[in-house]
């Protein structure tokens, strides 16, 4: 078994993929990992790829209530097989006078301008990032629209794709510490040759608050979920085995992270409500996201 023990400086990275993956001007916090690697003889069977749509929103966005409801539907018809992100982030997130949150923050900033599309229109939803043509242009965030035709297309194809690597993750959370101890465990069922990085979110469900909407008006109760809180690794990932050009059927990564969740004043996480996404996806000229798991925070 090869073990290795290595210190991974968010706003530290080698070679030229640093580009991508850390924006200018944003300032990252230390993520501190242990790393195993090793082959086992037996492949795993692959699981059921995971499909993760990041969705555009806020809530000043009076269309949005509707894309959000598509996008629980699709959940609904294919359980455990959609991971949702919502982004606050850009023009229509600015809080109403009457708000209690702020969903926004730096996190959901640089991820939106790593996709290096601007500040698109909302509801918008990227697929597994995987770029789609729209009106004969090349896009990652595909606007609902009236019907959300686009969306409902698009989704198909996602969930046919096998995935190359399995994702296994736990989350062992003290109260006291306020520290939770996060495992994740990538076991390759398939050669991979292209660079891929490991990608960790923070989400949380059952904030209710004021939601502005076309139809309904200023809903007062409304309750926002998989809001993107945090990104624990850096905004385009971490890299997995870059020294490796072909990760064999049968590699094992095994990844053990450290994480403090802000848990204090207005905005603080509520621990029992927040999810950790491990994303694997390549890093480079393709964003393609191969496979998706999620657990509890607590």
């Amino acid at each position: 078994m090869n073990k290795l023990l290595s210190v991974v400086t968010a706003g530290i990275c080698l070679m030229s993929a640093c580009k991508e993956q850390t924006p200018n001007g944003l300032i990252l916090e230390q993520l501190v990992s242990i790393d195993t690697s090793y082959v086992t003889p037996t492949p795993e069977a692959p699981q059921s790829k995971t499909v993760v749509i990041e969705e555009l929103t806020g809530v000043a966005c009076t269309n949005c209530r509707p894309g959000t409801e598509l996008l629980k539907q699709m959940e609904d018809q294919n359980p455990g097989r959609i991971i949702t992100t919502a982004i606050h982030s850009g023009f229509l997130t600015t809080p109403t006078p009457n708000s209690v949150y702020d969903f926004r923050n730096a996190d959901a900033d640089a991820l939106r301008l790593f996709f290096n599309e601007g500040d698109p229109g909302k509801p918008g939803a990227t697929f597994d990032r995987v770029k789609v043509n729209i009106a004969g242009n090349d896009v990652y965030f595909i606007g609902k629209g009236q019907t959300g035709s686009d969306w409902i297309a698009t989704l198909p194809t996602r969930l046919s794709k096998t995935t190359p690597v399995n994702i296994h993750i736990t989350s062992d959370y003290s109260t006291g510490e306020n520290q939770a101890i996060i495992k994740v465990k990538l076991a390759f069922t398939s050669a991979v040759t292209d660079q891929l990085a490991l990608t960790l979110y923070v989400l949380e469900d059952g904030k209710k608050d004021i939601q502005e909407d076309t139809e309904l008006g200023e809903i007062h109760d409304y309750e926002f979920n998989h809001v993107l809180r945090k990104i624990i690794t850096p905004i385009g990932g971490e890299l997995i085995l870059d020294s490796l050009a072909t990760k064999v059927a049968g590699r094992v990564l095994e990844k053990s992270v450290i994480y403090k969740p802000e848990v204090t004043g207005v905005n603080g996480l509520v621990p029992e409500k927040t999810r950790i996404v491990a994303i694997v996806h390549k890093t480079g000229t393709s964003k393609e996201v191969l496979h998706a798991a999620e657990v509890h925070l607590k």
